[in-house]
């Protein structure tokens, strides 16, 4: 048999009531919980909102959301922007917070590197890396590939023909030696 305390009067009744708050709070989660379901056929759901806002802070596109969702592209992005927006902005804040606590540590081996490229992106001009500008000016002259000046005008026709037919989508595979046609 279970072992009972037993409690006194002024115990029993302060049991009794710190039971019926842990009630009334299962009752009213409960209670949100379903209204929460009610909706989940309805866009926009908060089942899908925390879902996109989960999903796009890993970095996933909204037709992948869409997908693992079993909705289209176009509910995630009419319905949830907002969450796509708030589930990128909460990835950077805390890559964010991350590469400062990198650079601002005092025993970490990445903390120069990682305040180089911090102070490169955000600490303005004096502290962008010098840039060499090199130019490139190509001075070879290159023949045209097919000097048309130099066929005769059977091979211009027949250059023409080649060339009408691949762009009509053709295949574009050469003639069997059964299948070509004489030139004349």
């Amino acid at each position: 048999m279970p072992v009972v305390l037993e409690a006194a009067g002024g115990d029993r009744e302060a049991i009794a009531n710190w039971f019926k708050e842990q009630m009334d709070l299962v009752l009213a989660e409960k209670d949100s919980r379903i209204e929460v379901l009610r909706t989940v056929g309805e866009h926009p759901s908060p089942i899908f909102a925390n879902m996109v806002r989960e999903h796009a802070l890993i970095g996933l596109e909204p037709r992948y959301i869409a997908r693992l969702l079993c909705v289209s592209a176009s509910t995630i992005t009419t319905y949830y922007a907002e969450q796509l927006e708030e589930g990128k902005a909460q990835a950077l804040v805390a890559i964010s917070r991350n590469m400062f606590r990198i650079a601002t540590s005092q025993t970490d081996p990445n903390n120069a590197k990682v305040g180089m490229q911090m102070l490169e992106r955000r600490g303005g001009e004096e502290f962008k890396p010098a840039t060499k500008k090199v130019e490139f000016e190509d001075t070879t002259k290159h023949p045209p590939l097919i000097d048309s000046s130099k066929m005769t005008y059977e091979e211009r026709q027949q250059m023409r023909a080649m060339l009408m037919r691949i762009a009509s989508g053709g295949d574009g595979d050469p003639l069997s030696p059964e299948e070509e046609e004489p030139v004349i």
